[in-house]
């Protein structure tokens, strides 16, 4: 069942072509500028909400955490109706309805900046746990005019368009990457190679001018790292240039104040000193790495 529903997601969104993924990009693109010029339309407090519901202060994305409490309500409304318990299940319900908005509304500004597939098939999923709410908030309506079957009925309904929705959840974190920290792979001094932690040459000292952003390479075992410098009074700060978000070339981003670098793909912004946060929508920080200058040269190691 599982493998045929995944099917007929892929023939209906995995074709950038067809009607279906045409009407869906066009949806998704209206309702993305809706929601970020809601926030954008509240100035600063807007941003600062918009970042609280992208998990940057939590250092970690905060979607995730938020859908326990109405998942977990729900499959417990589903285990006390099955037993009878009639107050504690409609309590849950009721619960699981108040909590899922938060959840919703911490997924809607993470999904605002997605596009592609990835845009198509979050659309799906959000329009799934949208019916899913309607159900459940029907069901509870239904449950205290003394409909109480036709309530039962509802949740149950909900509880399986939820699983439904679930599992395109599953599809954008696991296969799609949705979400996912984009220095996940990349060095990591506890678990790649012995010499990891030494010095290399990253860049020229004459290519890193003061006060301005400056890219180089880390190079390991034939792979290379693409790194964002910033010189200031001498000495040269450097932190991974992937955008932790996304994937954004940090290098070719703006310089914000003295030491934030702004992304040019969706406008996070880091401090250049120590690869925190001070902007979403990231909500993972950047990879340091340690600099001296030696011999003409800027040489790194990541930060221990």
């Amino acid at each position: 069942m599982l493998s045929q529903a995944r099917v007929s997601v892929t023939d209906l969104l995995g074709k950038s072509g067809s009607e279906q993924a045409e009407w869906l990009d066009s949806l998704g693109e209206r309702l993305q500028e809706s929601t970020v010029a809601l926030f954008a339309s509240r100035g600063q407090a807007g941003k600062r909400v918009e970042d609280f519901l992208h998990g940057t202060w939590y250092g970690h994305a905060l979607h995730p955490a938020l859908i326990l409490a109405p998942a977990g309500a729900w499959v417990t409304a589903a285990l006390l109706d099955a037993v009878g318990i009639e107050d504690g299940a409609d309590a849950a319900i009721g619960f699981g309805i108040v909590s899922s908005l938060p959840a919703a509304a911490s997924g809607m500004v993470d999904w605002a900046y997605t596009s592609g597939k990835v845009r198509r098939v979050g659309l799906v999923h959000a329009l799934l746990n949208s019916a899913s709410l309607v159900l459940y908030g029907g069901s509870w309506l239904a449950r205290k005019s003394g409909s109480r079957g036709l309530g039962i009925g509802l949740s149950t309904l909900g509880l399986g368009v939820m699983g439904a929705s679930a599992y395109l959840g599953g599809e954008l974190s696991y296969s799609l990457g949705q979400g996912v920290n984009r220095a996940s792979f990349r060095l990591d001094v506890a678990d790649t190679s012995e010499t990891v932690g030494e010095f290399r040459v990253v860049a020229k000292e004459s290519d890193v001018l003061e006060g301005q952003l400056a890219s180089g390479e880390f190079e390991l075992d034939g792979a290379t790292f693409p790194l964002v410098l910033l010189k200031r009074d001498g000495v040269v700060h450097a932190i991974d240039s992937v955008c932790t978000h996304l994937g954004g070339p940090l290098a070719d981003g703006t310089l914000v104040g003295e030491w934030c670098v702004e992304c040019p793909w969706h406008g996070s912004q880091f401090d250049m000193r120590d690869g925190q946060i001070v902007q979403g929508p990231a909500a993972y920080p950047q990879p340091r790495y340690e600099t001296r200058i030696a011999n003409g040269n800027v040489e790194a190691r990541l930060a221990r």
